[in-house]
This record gives structure tokens, sequence and C-alpha cells, in this order.
């Protein structure tokens, strides 16, 4: 990726995302229990705080929860999965004709499943059936939530 937020990664860490293949290195990410919170961090950076109950995820910069404009809440991209599965008949209509999954930070496991899902709704596509992939996909997801992320955001 070319784009701040990894360089802002970068930054942080000292370590490039487009180098070493994780933006956020666990050697960096740091948990602490503050009593009323849990406050997630990056190079000493709060990225997070989880009131009693909410789940965590890893403190990623581009997922954190920042105050801007008087606001607090995900200013980057929400701390969910990308899911393109919805946009799928749009892009065959399009006329794309292939895909790339970013698999980086994920495990084979994690991967061998989101193509196979991937490569079931094409299939089923081309032959005038069609696929859940929302149920396929779910149990993957971060916090069992999904987004279209850019393809639906608008800037806030």
């Amino acid at each position: 990726m070319a784009e701040g937020r990894c360089s802002l990664s970068s930054y942080c860490t000292g370590k490039s995302p487009n180098m070493n293949g994780v933006c956020s290195p666990p050697g960096s990410v740091k948990y602490e229990d503050r009593g009323a919170h849990l406050e997630s961090s990056l190079e000493g950076i709060t990225i997070n705080q989880y009131p009693k109950g909410e789940p965590a995820a890893y403190p990623t910069l581009c997922k954190g929860r920042f105050e801007s404009d008087g606001k607090i809440g995900y200013v980057f991209e929400d701390p969910v999965s990308l899911n393109a599965a919805h946009l799928l008949p749009q892009l065959q209509e399009a006329g794309v004709t292939a895909l790339k999954i970013e698999g980086r930070q994920r495990g084979k496991a994690y991967m061998a499943q989101v193509v196979k899902s991937f490569r079931q709704a094409v299939d089923a596509m081309a032959s005038g059936r069609s696929v859940d992939l929302d149920a396929m996909l779910a149990p993957l997801t971060e916090g069992q939530k999904s987004t279209k992320g850019s393809y639906q955001k608008t800037w806030r």
C-alpha cells in the first residue's frame, strides 16, 4: 500500500508494513487494563480504549478510535472485515475477470476458506446459481461484522 496510513504505521514502529508484511508488529503492541477500560497501544501511542465487556480489536492505526473534529470514532476504517462479496455481480458486469484477495496478516486456513468461498460464488454466478457468501464468510470476520469499506463509505 502506498497511502498515508501505512506511512503512519511505519513512522510509529520504525518498520515498513510493505517490507515486513505487517502494520502492527506484535512486539510493538501492548494491552493494559486501566480499571474502567482496556487500552491498546502501538509503540506507546494509544490506539483505542475499550469499555469493560467490549471486544478489543488488534491495534492498527487505520482501525483505531480517535478524536477528530470534536467527535470520537473510527476516523479511517472501522475494525471489521472488508467483504466485497455483494459487489461480485457489479464486478462481473463491469468486465472484471480476476480478483485479488488480500491475505497479509491472515493465516493459511483463513485464506483457504475465503478463496474457496469466492471461487464457489464466482462458479455459481457463471452457471446462474446463487451462493450465500454471507453465511460462508461470517464466521471469519472480525467481531462477526463486515463492511464494503471504501466501496460504500463517504469521508466523515
